[in-house]
């Protein structure tokens, strides 16, 4: 194993697609494939499962992506400290979040942070919501962006923007040309959701149980637009933010809301309480929030 391995397979954790991780690291799809095979011989176990659709990520994958961060940052580290590039004055931030909130901050965000602030650099990592936890709780990353709910008396946390959950229907679906939907509205049809390492999956089991519905789960994965393309095909239903579903729908595809306007995703700036914050860390924090506040509609509550 060497970091130019673990580099392609944190793309295709990434991505899910062998073709798009090869066009990023500009090699080809093939040699991306002979590089995560070996991987897998390497380490004897299966990282991501194959379908027509891409990759999605093992419950291995999922941790050797936690642990090639940590030594692909630390390779970046000593790499520098022998090659003399070191700077008093510049340091990194580690940021895990949780998926889709890189995209909807957007590009944008992180060139307005590095023009204010050009001796900071951000390490800015997508995991499953549930690790992200202990990552902090270890002092791994210096902060996170969550979905409630998040224990205020451990967190330090700042309201960072909001989505409304929706129902995404291929428009032969019978439910297609509704204005809006309720839980009781999905008995008996089968949905695709996101998977149990997210925090929508017991919170909302329990909303749509009081709702009167027995959701009939027909696939459980963490890519949002794989759900939108299972709607698209009209093989299920899928539930998902409106952030995801305005990304990935087609005109094939009618994004329905709940009637219930509490059924939303809100995602928080997060911290460790009781730690002292760097220079660094207290720039990165205000400029978050005062962004957001900005240049985000959904940022008011």
């Amino acid at each position: 194993m060497d970091s130019y391995s673990l580099i392609c397979f944190t793309k295709l954790y990434q991505l899910g697609s062998i073709h798009k991780a090869a066009d990023e690291l500009y090699i080809s799809p093939q040699s991306m494939s002979k590089r995560l095979q070996r991987l897998e011989e390497e380490l004897g176990q299966m990282l991501f499962e194959r379908s027509p659709s891409g990759l999605a990520p093992t419950p291995h994958a999922h941790q050797l992506a936690y642990s090639a961060n940590i030594i692909l940052n630390e390779y970046e580290r000593v790499r520098a400290v022998f090659n003399g590039q070191t700077n008093d004055s510049a340091c990194t931030l580690h940021i895990a979040s949780t998926y889709g909130v890189p995209k909807r901050l957007s590009l944008a965000f992180i060139q307005d942070f590095y023009r204010e602030n050009p001796s900071i650099r951000l390490d800015l990592v997508e995991y499953p919501e549930y690790p992200i936890f202990d990552m902090l709780d270890e002092g791994k990353i210096d902060f996170a962006f969550l979905p409630e709910p998040i224990d205020i008396v451990k967190y330090e946390i700042e309201y960072c923007f909001s989505h409304r959950y929706c129902l995404v229907v291929n428009k032969a679906h019978p439910l297609a040309e509704r204005d809006s939907v309720e839980y009781r509205d999905l008995n008996g049809i089968p949905l695709a959701i996101k998977g149990r390492d997210y925090s929508f999956y017991p919170v909302n089991m329990t909303r749509f149980s009081r709702g009167g519905l027995t959701p009939q789960i027909l696939l459980e994965i963490s890519d949002d637009s794989l759900i939108v393309e299972a709607a698209r095909q009209n093989w299920c239903a899928g539930i998902t933010a409106d952030f995801f579903a305005e990304q990935y729908a087609d005109d094939r595809v009618a994004v329905i809301p709940f009637c219930d306007d509490s059924f939303t995703r809100n995602i928080f700036l997060v911290r460790r309480k009781n730690q002292e914050m760097s220079a660094a860390e207290k720039r990165f924090w205000t400029f978050t929030t005062d962004w957001i506040q900005k240049n985000m509609e959904d940022s008011g509550r």
